[in-house]
């Protein structure tokens, strides 16, 4: 049986990389006594399937997370286990069948919502690369010079106040601080997972 499961990261938890947050469903998985069906092999593994990477730093809200259980529980029961036994920083807001021919999640929520929060100077250096027609992103592959153009994966934008609301496809805004120079240290980034 699959299970879909949205779950918050933030204050404290934003810190925990994508690897670490395995570490930490797994634990928290076990704790609840969440009957998971594991991998086969010399080190079988629990059966669950994270998005695109939340980089480290980034609070994010409503993050899909598949697994699949042994035995039959209800959404509502899983719900409640699953927050009984987890950390301040952290909580799964709700649970959704889904079938088992269900495409990945990666295919099923390539756009996130960004919130970027920063001072004056941040902010405009990053309206500015995002109002061009072309942002190049330069990448150096095996000794050899790489050059993609990432506009077509930005699908929205608009500055408010202090604030900068971003939708983008398949992608991390790390790599738009980067070729704008925007310390990640100055800014406060917000995730949130885009429904279909």
């Amino acid at each position: 049986m699959k299970k879909r499961l949205f779950f918050n990261k933030y204050d404290d938890m934003k810190y925990i990389s994508h690897l670490d947050l395995l570490r930490v469903m797994d634990r928290l998985l076990r704790r609840s006594g969440v009957p998971m069906k594991y991998s086969q092999g010399f080190h079988p593994r629990p059966k669950i399937s994270l998005g695109n990477p939340i980089s480290l730093g980034t609070e994010a809200f409503n993050e899909p997370m598949d697994i699949e259980l042994r035995d039959d529980m209800t959404n509502e029961e899983l719900l409640k286990k699953l927050n009984s036994k987890s950390v301040l920083g952290f909580e799964f807001v709700k649970v959704i069948d889904i079938d088992n021919k269900a495409a990945s999640i990666a295919d099923d929520y390539k756009e996130m919502r960004y919130e970027i929060i920063g001072d004056e100077s941040s902010l405009k250096k990053l309206y500015n690369l995002l109002s061009q027609d072309e942002i190049l992103l330069v990448k150096e592959k095996k000794g050899k010079v790489e050059t993609k153009d990432i506009k077509p994966r930005i699908k929205f934008f608009e500055k408010k106040e202090n604030m900068i609301n971003l939708i983008i496809e398949n992608m991390s805004p790390n790599s738009l601080f980067n070729i704008c120079d925007i310390d990640v240290k100055d800014i406060s980034i917000k995730r949130f997972c885009v429904e279909k």
